[in-house]
């Protein structure tokens, strides 16, 4: 009787357990129908990768950062737009921000960098290493993909506010000094702060061999409903709303470290992600290729990638899945910045291989408990 007892309860105790599981690995879900209304034009979102290379390199304080901004300022009309400068390690630089909706709460901020790297210090010619890269990936993509969803934000009707922050300076110095994020973070109120719902960062988006996962350090619930916004895409490799297999663009079981603009926000306690791609051209490591050389020319970047990044962030804004992120019991992986720069490792982080190693040991522990009340009721039987 007492051995009956005991399984009851430990099976009891084991579906609760893989209930549990359950419930905590149950993300949201994407209405398909939305799928369908999705208008994100890659092509637009490429000939403005051409555009921006067209000014010359965007280094900051020269005259094509300027034009820039000015051409960014006359496409968004209907837009609230505001500049700040600022004089940081040696630098003035000038972030750029276009409000839709001010005033209407829940702020949604997609962000990306304007400006380009004033070295090639990757370069295979060794003479050129001291001129400003063209930055068709490595800047203009990510700008690219933020017009381009300017174009069609204001007939989504959404309820909440949505700012667009295209931030100067990530790309100054020896390293990604990320001085306009910098700059921002820190002069944010409290109360500012606290009105960010989320913090979408895009960066070297453009590659024709588009390649993306999550980077750390990023907000896990906002990783989660990517994984979700890609799964209903075709994406990943799972099956689409289109009931077909995925292409893989996208693995939600791979991640891997990235200092970028996101790391500001989320010392502010902003849940804050950075969609990037960190291999730049065809079957190269991480951090290699076409990275931080004169080769980040317009004839890399593909429409049919900025397009599929686009629409990743179009349906996060039709669906609403950058809302409600801060009430989630998963946050941040960390709000402090590193000490020291280091080249990110390739991370694995497989949730599922984890959940199972987890009930295997359950299961041997029920068994083990199992045994020694049989033996123990078999000893006082004698």
């Amino acid at each position: 009787m007492r051995i009956r007892a005991i399984c009851l309860v430990l099976l009891l105790t084991m579906a609760s357990a893989t209930a549990s599981s359950e419930e905590i690995s149950e993300s949201e879900t994407v209405d398909c129908a939305l799928v369908d209304q999705l208008s994100f034009n890659g092509t637009n979102a490429n000939e403005s990768v051409s555009h921006q290379v067209s000014l010359g390199p965007r280094v900051p304080g020269s005259a094509a950062s300027s034009a820039l901004r000015q051409s960014i300022k006359e496409n968004l009309s209907g837009w609230t737009i505001s500049e700040s400068t600022h004089h940081l390690s040696g630098v003035t630089l000038t972030n750029l921000f276009a409000t839709w909706n001010p005033g209407a709460g829940n702020t949604v901020i997609l962000a990306a960098h304007y400006d380009t790297r004033a070295t090639a210090e990757r370069d295979s010619n060794e003479s050129m290493r001291d001129q400003p890269i063209p930055g068709a990936n490595d800047g203009a993509s990510g700008v690219a993909v933020l017009l381009e969803l300017a174009r069609l934000i204001p007939s989504m009707e959404l309820n909440h506010e949505v700012t667009l922050f295209f931030t100067d300076a990530e790309d100054y110095g020896e390293y990604a000094s990320l001085l306009g994020a910098k700059a921002w973070a820190e002069n944010l109120s409290d109360e500012e702060a606290d009105a960010i719902e989320s913090f979408i960062l895009v960066d070297m988006v453009g590659d024709a061999f588009l390649n993306l996962a999550p980077s750390t350090e990023g907000n896990e619930t906002l990783w989660s409903r990517i994984g979700v916004i890609n799964d209903a895409l075709g994406y990943s490799s799972s099956n689409s709303c289109s009931e077909t297999e995925g292409v893989g663009v996208f693995s939600a079981n791979t991640s891997y470290g990235v200092w970028d603009d996101h790391v500001w926000p989320i010392t502010r306690g902003i849940p804050s992600i950075d969609i990037i791609d960190i291999a730049y051209g065809e079957n190269v490591s991480n951090w290699e290729g076409h990275w931080h050389t004169h080769e980040d020319t317009p004839d890399k970047v593909s429409a049919e990638s900025l397009e599929m990044v686009g629409k990743m962030i179009e349906l996060g804004l039709r669906s609403g899945l950058f809302l409600d992120v801060r009430v989630s019991p998963v946050t941040d992986n960390g709000d402090t910045i590193p000490d020291e720069i280091e080249e990110p490792e390739v991370i694995s982080d497989n949730n599922e291989i984890t959940i199972g190693v987890m009930i295997m040991a359950c299961l041997l522990l029920i068994w083990a408990i199992i045994v020694w009340v049989y033996l123990a009721d078999r000893s006082g039987e004698g």
